[in-house]
């Protein structure tokens, strides 16, 4: 329901690659789901085949996607049933919108290792792209379960379940494996320009300062443990005369109780495509 610190939501921009990269930084993972590493993965295999490797994922650093997943394919054949190579190869298939590819790829490696959590991510990606709304809601359950048994890094704290674009803007929604920063964020939309400038936030808040008038105001919910969220914005609304970055802020909706995916999916569309009315607004707030 207030601003959000920009570090909270810099924070969240991990880059397309977040779930790869996030395994290869982060230690604490529980032995049951250890999983390789690009670093162990690259060591191991040829020198040329390390090079294949890293043109790779160098096309998809520089989001030349369908090079990207050219030269993944090209090492699949290689090194088939390569848990790590099928993880980057889907990822690519997915940015530029190839859903079978990934869902194909994915399912089984999945199925083989439950705990493998990126190839998890990855597959309710694929779901939730593909249309899937059953699987998807059942991966992002799945998910969650993984997150409080421990088997997911410690500093995970959210993921993309999809990207929709929406004329020539595309809308990254992630949702939260916990709620995070000071203003309690369950789910993240993200609204980037076709250069791909981020321009609007949107989430799902449920901040704690909140609940105690909400309790007074909704006992009988409150004591069944249900939480006030609202449904927030923030558009980018460039320097002031002193050259601090600006934002305006909007508040549209409040719920009681967490909302369904399928709820904060069709809110945050309304919201980015210019189709919602918000309740409040504050202009002109300097972003610390």
């Amino acid at each position: 329901m207030r601003r959000m610190k920009t570090s909270t939501i810099l924070a969240a921009i991990l880059g397309f690659l977040a779930p790869i990269q996030l395994c290869a930084q982060t230690k604490q993972v529980a032995p049951s789901a250890r999983i390789e590493t690009s670093q162990e993965f690259a060591a191991r295999v040829t020198p040329l085949e390390k090079i294949e490797f890293d043109a790779a994922t160098k096309a998809f650093d520089e989001h030349r996607y369908a090079d990207s997943l050219a030269s993944f394919q090209s090492l699949l054949k290689e090194l088939p049933a390569e848990p790590l190579l099928i993880k980057f190869a889907s990822e690519a298939a997915l940015q530029t919108g190839d859903t079978a590819f990934a869902l194909n790829q994915l399912i089984p490696i999945v199925k083989a290792n439950p705990d493998d959590w990126q190839a998890l991510c990855l597959l309710t990606r694929a779901y939730a792209e593909s249309g899937d709304k059953i699987n998807r809601d059942s991966g992002i359950a799945q998910m969650l379960v993984l997150h409080r048994r421990g088997v997911t890094p410690s500093g995970l704290q959210r993921y993309i379940v999809e990207r929709i674009k929406e004329g020539d803007n595309a809308l990254v929604i992630w949702t939260s494996l916990e709620p995070w920063g000071y203003y309690k964020v369950y789910a993240l939309g993200q609204v980037s320009d076709s250069s791909g400038l981020i321009f609007l936030r949107i989430t799902l808040e449920s901040n704690d300062i909140d609940q105690p008038s909400f309790a007074r105001e909704h006992p009988k919910e409150a004591s069944e443990g249900l939480r006030q969220f609202s449904l927030d914005a923030y558009r980018e609304t460039g320097l002031n005369n002193s050259g601090q970055r600006t934002q305006t802020h909007y508040t549209f909706q409040f719920f009681v109780g967490q909302p369904s995916y399928d709820t904060v999916r069709e809110e945050f569309i309304k919201i980015a495509t210019g189709k919602a009315t918000p309740i409040s607004s504050r202009s002109n707030l300097v972003v610390p």
